[in-house]
C-alpha cells in the first residue's frame, strides 16, 4: 500500500511509458487502487487481441497506450479505461441516431473524423480520445462547446495524470487533493487540468 503524509509521497509514476522505473511504480499505484476497492488485478492485454482491436479500427493505437495494456491490461486508472470491445470512432457513437448526439461545432468538425475513444471520465459521458494519425489525446466534453479540447501530445501524461489523481484516495489527510492537483498544474498546466477536472 502506499502511504502519503506529504506532498513529496506522492508516487509520480514515470516521465514516459517504457522508462526505468515505470512498470514499478505504475503497479504499485494500480495494485493499491485495486486493493483500495478490494478489485482483482486486471490481465495483460495480448498482441493479438491489440491487433484485432487495430485492424476493427482501421489504425493503431498510440505506442505506450499497446505497452500499457500489453503491461497492465485495462487496469483500474481512477478512471474508466474502455473494454475493447466499446472502443470506437468517437463520429460512429451517435450515426444511427445523429438527433440525441452533440451539435459539433465547426472546429469540431476539424479532429471529429480523426478521434477514437478509449476512456470513460467517471461514466458521465465525457471521454478521452486519440487522435488516429497524430496519436495526440483529445478530450470529449458533453456539456461545452467546442465539444473537444487537444488535452496532451501523448497518451504518456493522460495515464500519469490518472494515476497521479487517484492517489486522493490513499489518504484521509484533507490536502492531499490539493497535492495532487499542484503536482499535476506543474506537469500539464492549469489550463489543461481546470478543463479534465473540472
Amino acid at each position: 500500500m502506499i502511504e502519503i503524509h506529504k506532498k513529496d509521497d506522492i508516487l509520480i509514476p514515470f516521465t514516459k511509458i517504457g522508462d526505468a522505473d515505470w512498470k514499478i511504480n505504475t503497479q504499485k499505484i494500480i495494485e493499491a487502487i485495486a486493493d483500495n476497492y478490494g478489485d482483482d488485478l486486471k490481465k495483460p492485454v495480448s498482441e493479438e487481441e491489440v491487433l484485432a482491436l487495430e485492424t476493427k479500427l482501421g489504425t493503431s493505437l498510440p505506442e505506450n497506450l499497446k505497452l500499457f495494456y500489453q503491461t497492465f491490461g485495462i487496469a483500474d486508472i481512477g478512471e474508466q479505461l474502455q473494454d475493447f470491445e466499446e472502443v470506437d470512432w468517437i463520429k460512429d457513437i451517435w450515426s444511427d441516431a445523429p438527433q440525441y448526439g452533440p451539435d459539433f461545432t465547426e472546429q469540431d468538425q476539424q479532429f471529429l473524423p480523426y478521434l477514437i475513444s478509449f476512456s470513460d471520465y467517471l461514466g458521465n459521458g465525457n471521454m478521452f480520445c486519440f487522435h488516429s494519425e497524430t496519436k495526440e489525446i483529445y478530450y470529449y466534453d458533453h456539456d461545452d462547446a467546442p465539444y473537444l479540447t487537444k488535452m496532451f501530445d501523448l497518451v504518456d501524461d493522460y495515464l500519469k495524470g490518472c494515476l497521479i489523481f487517484a492517489q486522493n484516495d490513499f489518504s484521509e489527510n484533507k490536502e492531499i487533493d490539493d497535492w495532487t492537483e499542484e503536482i499535476a498544474n506543474d506537469l500539464f498546466g492549469k489550463t489543461t487540468v481546470r478543463k479534465w477536472r473540472y
